[in-house]
Order: structure tokens, then sequence, then C-alpha cells
């Protein structure tokens, strides 16, 4: 046996997993993962969610709905490495502010970080040459979950 890294590797192709309705090989598996497109969508709807959440006073909701968003963006950079740096520049820069108002449960401050961070989200789309990808927040609340507190 070699070291870890100096196995010859098994194609994706010949390693195959099974259910009682399929076979599918790893190949298969990972393009039936999600694209950055749906985990992008996903992360809208748990932003919105968020944002009516620490509105509506449900802090505690608010906070889970930004802990979610934190794993998406970590699984954006796995889909898409070419985008990982801007990625998490996102987080570091626009999302974690909007993180510290939160547990601050601080409104003023978490308006003006939403804010900040829907622009920069627009801004790394034009970055991108996908300007035509702009974020809006709703202008009420999801019809799911109940966001009240």
């Amino acid at each position: 046996m070699t070291e870890l890294g100096d196995e010859a590797k098994i194609p994706g192709d010949r390693v195959v997993g099974r259910t009682r309705h399929t076979e599918l090989t790893v190949d298969e598996i990972a393009e039936l993962q999600h694209g950055l497109s749906d985990l992008m969508d996903t992360f809208a709807r748990r932003f919105w969610v968020m944002a009516y959440a620490a509105r509506g006073g449900n802090w505690e909701l608010a906070r889970y709905e930004w802990r979610e968003s934190v794993k998406l963006l970590h699984q954006m950079t796995k889909t898409r490495p070419k985008y990982a740096e801007d990625l998490a520049a996102f987080e570091r820069e626009r999302f974690n502010p909007i993180g510290s108002a939160l547990e601050a449960s601080d409104l003023p401050a978490l308006e003006v970080a939403m804010r900040a961070g829907i622009d920069a989200s627009d801004t790394y789309h034009g970055k991108w040459a996908k300007p035509y990808i702009r974020f809006r927040l709703p202008d009420r609340p999801p019809d799911f979950p109940d966001v009240s507190k």
C-alpha cells in the first residue's frame, strides 16, 4: 500500500451505487448534484426568510437562516471553484456583518448590512458577466414559514 495521495484512482464511471430502483455511477451521482444556480435560488429564499423573520422579531429563525446560508456559500465554492475567492470575500465583507447584526438583534444595522450585501451581490454578478442577475428582496414576507415572533 502506498501513501494516500499516491494510490491509483478508480474512475468515477466504474464505481456504482445501487438503490432499489436503479444503479448510478459516481459520475452520474455527481451530475445530479445541484449547480450554482440552484444553490443561489435557495440562498435567495433563505435571505428573504431571514430578513422578514428579523423584521418580525423572530431573531432565532433569522439567525438560523443566516447560519444555513453560510453553509450554502461554502457549497457554492465546491460547485464552482472559480468563484471561490469572491464568495469568500462576500462572506467575510458582506455576509458576516449581517450575522453580527443578527447576533445583536440590531434591526437598523441589519437593514444596512443587508442592503450592502444585495449591492455586493449585484456587483459580483456584473464582474462575472451576468449583470442580468440582480437580487431584489420582495416587498412582502414569504408565504412560508411563519416569520412572526
